[in-house]
């Protein structure tokens, strides 16, 4: 049978592991708070979302409009557009 102060130790212990384990997440944010990881988290999505939207349209125009050299140039579907032979 385990004695109440090795069941008071193990709870403290477990508690300490887990404030542990969260202290990297925490350091990434750049504080102590957590719930700035949560704007971070939110932040990091919608720039992410915003460049597949943008990247996705902009091969739909590259696909769509081939012979548009103005396009290719501006977008870059044409690497060398003076150079062409």
């Amino acid at each position: 049978m385990m004695s109440p102060v090795y069941r008071r130790l193990n709870g403290w212990r477990k508690r300490i592991v887990l404030a542990a384990a969260a202290l990297p997440l925490l350091q990434a944010t750049g504080t102590c708070d957590p719930f700035a990881l949560n704007s971070t988290l939110a932040g990091q999505f919608a720039s992410a979302t915003l460049g597949v939207f943008i990247g996705a349209v902009q091969q739909v125009l590259l696909q769509n409009f081939p012979s548009a050299d103005v396009l290719q140039i501006l977008l870059g579907g044409n690497r060398q557009p003076f150079f062409q032979s």
